[in-house]
């Protein structure tokens, strides 16, 4: 867990860095992106991503991805010897397996920025692995004991989880659109958001980063309708992560989770206004990142605190 937490924000870190995050002459600097590096399989678009990506963060993540995926292949032989024999479905750790996998070849065959889905991949592919290792570990060493009146709950939990994993879609894929320069203000945006093919174009899949004569990525206006999504959407999630905590707080099984959904929701949106308001700092944007998988694992532990105790259910 701590290998694969270290992975998510050193990797965000980087991510940002190189395109621009923090650079000097917001927002004139940010997204310029070198496609000939690109082809030589160099990560560091820019040479300001060059400077601020620093070498040492990019050989520790080196490092440890290599040693998690060391333990993973642990994990995994650990887990087909046990066969049946486990608190958990094989499909578990078998899905951790898999994950692994998919993005050692995605960061060695695509080093890219360029385009959007190889970004998304790299990023919910590691919130992926996180996850699934929170709910692997969890069940393994305390399966859910939840009694008849909290299970009762599950649902609504299922749904925080929901809204938590489209939070981190739409801010991922308005990061790797680079969609921040399009809303310099908490409220305001650039062009005209709300037309219909902007709508259309901002969440086609298959959308590619156009770039101008210097290799800067040219800011359309369905831009600015991600980055303004991402906040509103923010605000209804953390509106319904408080009803959600004020439902349950009664329970003294849940008095840990009901601490941390609040904590990392508050400081999401406190650490996101902020981000905004001081254009953009580097680290303040990998803390937003880290926040996010510390609200992705709290979401994760309140289902696991209300989902029935092992033997009740199919194992899953």
């Amino acid at each position: 867990m701590l290998l694969t937490l270290l992975t998510v924000v050193l990797s965000a870190y980087i991510r940002l860095a190189e395109v621009g995050i923090g650079c000097e002459t917001w927002p004139d600097c940010y997204a310029q992106l070198n496609l000939a590096q690109e082809k030589k399989g160099v990560t560091v678009l820019t040479q300001e991503g060059r400077d601020m990506a620093h070498y040492g963060a990019r050989v520790a993540h080196r490092y440890i991805a290599s040693t998690l995926g060391l333990f993973i292949v642990a994990i995994t032989l650990v887990a087909l010897r046990q066969g049946g024999a486990r608190r958990t479905s094989l499909w578990v750790p078998m899905g951790v397996f898999a994950i692994t996998v998919f993005l050692s070849l995605l960061g060695y065959y695509t080093p890219s920025r360029s385009n959007p889905l190889i970004t998304m991949g790299n990023l919910l592919g590691g919130m992926s692995l996180l996850g699934l290792l929170w709910w692997l570990m969890q069940r393994e060493v305390e399966s859910g004991d939840a009694q008849q009146g909290l299970v009762t709950y599950r649902p609504l939990a299922v749904l925080a989880l929901v809204l938590v994993l489209l939070q981190i879609v739409l801010g991922g894929w308005s990061s790797a659109n680079y969609a921040s320069a399009n809303c310099p203000g908490l409220i305001e945006c650039q062009g005209e958001i709300l037309a219909a093919g902007n709508v259309a174009e901002a969440f086609n899949p298959r959308r590619t980063i156009e770039l101008d004569a210097n290799g800067t990525v040219i800011r359309e206006d369905a831009l600015g309708l991600l980055s303004m999504l991402h906040r509103l959407f923010a605000l209804m999630t953390a509106g319904y992560l408080a009803w959600l905590v004020r439902r349950v707080k009664h329970e003294p099984q849940l008095r840990g989770t009901v601490l941390a959904l609040p904590l990392f929701s508050i400081s999401q949106i406190v650490v996101g206004v902020s981000t905004i308001w001081f254009d953009m700092p580097l680290l303040l944007l990998t803390l937003h990142n880290t926040l996010a998988a510390g609200l992705l694992l709290a979401s994760i532990n309140l289902l696991h605190r209300l989902s029935p105790a092992v033997g009740s259910q199919s194992p899953g």
